[in-house]
């Protein structure tokens, strides 16, 4: 929603939201509802909605020229989201694509039908997920991962072991950074190049000796854990001693080190 905030504040952002605002980006029934009422015809699917609907944020108005003047739940969207033209485009792309029929519950039972591997399973459900428009590869992996990933949050997966997202991979600024810091010069600085240099370091440490409970091999955890490392303000807001430091510490990656390497 809010590029380059904190989490804790776009959740502070949501909860102020009134809730005729949060139905118009929440509510499945709403959408379903709004969708079924309007004469749009580029509502009828979501091929024809993401290709056809041109709703723009202009000069802080937001308007289209389909339907100029005309009110619409996708105009509303983009109103409560703030962000640029498109973004309202999210929920009603979400519910063509995934919540329309049997929604995310039938999308989940075929991929679980038709593959018989639980970390396949993830990756397939991210590529069904990465099709909503503004979702992309990077935040369906957070979704997926988020459910089938224990190692993330015990007891609050509920994919999981249907559903196995320890091989997954979230290349955001953070990572990317510490990748190419840890890779050297020269290296491709693609998603794929990232994603995949994660998972070969990943290979290489069992992390059944840092905690019993841990799987041996867990990607995700190893790249959530270059995150939390590389992140200036959760480490601050964890109280972490190094954010007063003026030199390394003992055991510091300075290459790596939010405190050390940039200003």
């Amino acid at each position: 929603m809010y590029q380059a905030l904190r989490d804790v504040v776009i959740m502070r952002r949501q909860r102020s939201l009134p809730q005729a605002s949060m139905r118009v980006v929440a509510d499945a029934t709403f959408v379903k509802r709004s969708i079924a009422r309007h004469e749009c015809p580029v509502l009828h699917s979501a091929g024809a909605f993401e290709e056809g609907c041109d709703v723009a944020k202009v000069g802080g108005v937001v308007d289209c020229g389909r339907c100029p003047g005309v009110s619409c739940h996708v105009k509303d969207a983009t109103v409560v989201f703030n962000r640029m033209g498109d973004m309202g485009k999210l929920p009603t792309s979400a519910w063509l694509r995934l919540w329309k029929g049997g929604g995310a519950r039938e999308v989940l039972a075929e991929v679980c039908h038709d593959e018989a591997s639980p970390t396949k399973r993830a990756v397939l459900l991210v590529e069904r997920f990465a099709r909503v428009h503004r979702v992309g590869r990077k935040l369906a992996t957070m979704f997926v991962s988020a459910l089938s990933t224990p190692a993330l949050a015990p007891g609050l997966t509920p994919w999981f072991p249907d559903v196995d997202g320890n091989d997954l991979v979230v290349v955001d600024t953070n990572v990317a950074r510490a990748v190419d810091a840890l890779r050297g010069p020269g290296a491709p600085r693609t998603y794929g190049a990232r994603e995949q240099w994660v998972r070969e370091q990943a290979a290489l440490i069992d992390l059944r000796e840092l905690r019993a409970d841990l799987p041996s091999y867990s990607p995700r955890l190893v790249q959530q854990a270059l995150y939390a490392f590389c992140s200036r303000s959760n480490r601050m807001a964890r109280g972490d001693p190094c954010s007063g430091r003026t030199s390394p510490c003992s055991s510091c990656a300075p290459a790596l080190c939010p405190f050390m390497s940039r200003p």
